[in-house]
């Protein structure tokens, strides 16, 4: 357990600026003002249950959101509830941070164990703040008999006391309680994370660069072109699969599905296209037409002596599973989708193709807001010859939209600036309210893939 909050303040804190101070107050302060807002009464969703030892006794913890799409953890010190992920359930406040849950009586017959509890209350659960990951940014010090660390929330950096010591890249789980104490949860058993650790483990080193992934795909477009008759037949075909598939940039700037779909074939997706059979997407998903093309050539010897880029196309798709690694992450978050997400979409112009990548990201500070309320995030990173480098920061909330252009080329700059009034007056046309469009020069640097052993895989956000 780590002490109490308002102890910690004062005591962990010693010659700290303000601003220190501020940053671990507003981290625990949004976190006591989230408990605050659950309302008696209020339909909640549980997404996720773990068992373990919680202050030395046998706990269950539900991970669940209300109707208003905020995150809770539920505290259930007595016989485990037998819960479904995605069962709904009345949450009733019977005390300060006590709780009462009545599951609906009308859940399909999905399991003996879920029909056991439909239409019973279950009583004397304790209301906590949802889950939050903290990472030590350096070595615990030893104060008085208890340890001093700096830590980081993903936003806030602020300082913490401990009865244990904690190693520089450790990773703890905490949660604020009825008593305004941040507990430390046991961190779930490492067997279940070990495929996808030991799976990035062998993904990373494999990986093409952005650059390289580029160049591949402007290599298997001329390839295409130039209609080799040193492929096989079944090459072939896959080959004109994959460049035929590749999204259009006509089509993405005119079309609004055609960008939806594009990003749902992009790769990441590939395995949930194959469990839902459908057949438009599972003919265009890059990963998957990838791997086509990488069987029907690992298949010919001959193409494998003919300079084909077999092993490139292998290390492609390595660079998509990784990708994919990175957002299963943060193995303790049950509760929601582990942000930022990454998105990298080959895109043909004419007779030239060019990488583009996509990050979606969700504003931290608005997690008590539903989804359609929300300040979403987005950048696109481009490089492109005849421009060079150059970024698109998007601040995206209801109708209003801010933009942010950032380039390293002179020329990039002044041709932005050319268009930016032609710009605004298309989204002023769409009722788009534009409250901010600027444009600035500076270096930019090459988004670097997570290592296992920098982060422990942790993806920590709040």
């Amino acid at each position: 357990m780590i002490p109490d909050i308002k102890n910690t303040n004062h005591q962990a804190l010693p010659g700290k600026t303000p601003s220190s101070l501020s940053a671990q107050t507003g981290t625990i302060s949004q976190l006591q003002s989230e408990i605050k807002l659950i309302q008696s009464l209020s339909l909640i969703k549980v997404q996720g249950s773990e068992s373990l030892s919680f202050q030395g006794k046998p706990a269950q913890l539900l991970s669940v959101t209300t109707n208003q799409q905020q995150p809770l953890t539920l505290i259930n010190t007595g016989p485990r509830i037998p819960v479904d992920s995605q069962q709904t359930a009345e949450l009733t406040l019977t005390a300060k941070h006590q709780a009462s849950l009545t599951f609906s009586d009308n859940k399909p017959n999905s399991s003996m164990q879920s029909n056991a509890i439909q239409g019973s209350t279950i009583n004397n659960l304790s209301v906590a703040s949802r889950i939050i990951s903290l990472t030590a940014l350096s070595a615990s010090s030893n104060t008085n008999g208890s340890y001093l660390t700096s830590v980081s929330d993903g936003n806030n950096q602020f300082q913490i006391t401990s009865q244990t010591p904690l190693q520089k890249g450790d990773s703890v789980r905490v949660l604020l309680d009825s008593n305004n104490q941040l507990q430390v949860i046991p961190n779930k058993t490492t067997a279940a994370s070990a495929p996808q650790i030991d799976a990035l483990k062998q993904s990373l080193p494999k990986q093409l660069s952005a650059s390289e992934m580029s160049q591949l795909i402007k290599q298997l477009q001329e390839i295409n072109n130039t209609a080799s008759t040193s492929l096989s037949p079944q090459s072939q075909r896959a080959l004109a699969q994959l460049i035929q598939s590749l999204p259009a940039l006509e089509q993405l700037t005119q079309s609004p599905s055609a960008m939806k779909h594009a990003i749902q074939t992009s790769g990441p997706f590939a395995e949930s296209l194959l469990k839902n059979a459908n057949i438009s997407e599972l003919n265009t998903d890059l990963k998957l037409n990838l791997t086509r093309l990488e069987n029907t050539t690992n298949d010919s010897p001959v193409q494998r002596s003919n300079n084909f880029p077999t092993e490139q196309v292998a290390n492609a798709i390595e660079r998509i599973t990784t990708n994919q690694l990175r957002h299963f992450s943060d193995l303790n978050q049950v509760n929601a989708q582990t942000y930022p997400l990454q998105i990298e979409l080959p895109i043909k112009d004419n007779q030239n193709t060019s990488l583009v990548q996509l990050q979606i990201d969700q504003d931290a500070h608005d997690n008590t807001v539903p989804d359609h309320e929300r300040r979403w995030l987005v950048k696109l990173n481009f490089d492109f010859e005849e421009t060079g480098r150059f970024e698109v920061r998007t601040s995206i909330q209801e109708n209003k939209v801010g933009i942010l252009f950032a380039a390293e080329n002179t020329d990039t700059i002044k041709a932005i600036k050319q268009q930016m009034g032609k710009l605004k007056q298309q989204l002023i046309d769409k009722n788009i309210d534009v409250q901010r469009l600027d444009v600035f020069q500076t270096k930019l640097q090459e988004d670097k893939p997570k290592s296992p052993t920098q982060t422990s895989l942790i993806d920590v956000r709040t």
